[in-house]
């Protein structure tokens, strides 16, 4: 689901294993006020929120954190937020695609600097170019802020 973005696994488990209202009842204890599972829609706040309590280890055990942010940080698709920052730099991150639709959302870290950074988009007509500006947004935010 992480390292190839491919949400099967995650409908698979709303929908056969554990069940979407329990998904979404956790969701909500969570703090993630506008995140429907259902309709699978959310705000870059509650994916702030999101990556937040994961990167700092409030969501499960320390060995569980490790390995999701290890799946973040390893995924198939470094060519947004990931794309033009120094090599140093880790990204733990979790893009986002369909039709007409390119986001990336995660933290981004090079000691001291640690940031949220989401991107997300709407009415796409070209993937690459799309990728590419998401690329050029994340590399002005760093340099910004470092």
């Amino acid at each position: 689901m992480i390292g190839q973005s491919d949400n099967t696994a995650a409908y698979i488990l709303a929908n056969h294993v554990i069940g979407v209202d329990k998904i979404q009842t956790l969701i909500n204890s969570w703090g993630l006020t506008q995140t429907d599972i259902v309709n699978n829609k959310t705000s870059n706040k509650d994916m702030e929120l999101l990556f937040e309590k994961i990167y700092t280890g409030q969501l499960t055990s320390p060995s569980s954190t490790q390995e999701m942010l290890a799946f973040f940080k390893h995924t198939d698709f470094e060519d947004r937020i990931p794309a033009l920052l120094p090599e140093e730099t880790s990204v733990y991150h979790k893009i986002g695609n369909e039709i007409g639709v390119l986001h990336d959302v995660g933290i981004v870290e090079q000691s001291p600097l640690v940031y949220f950074i989401g991107i997300l988009s709407s009415d796409i007509t070209d993937d690459k170019e799309s990728a590419q500006i998401a690329a050029e947004i994340s590399k002005a935010v760093y340099e910004y802020l470092k």
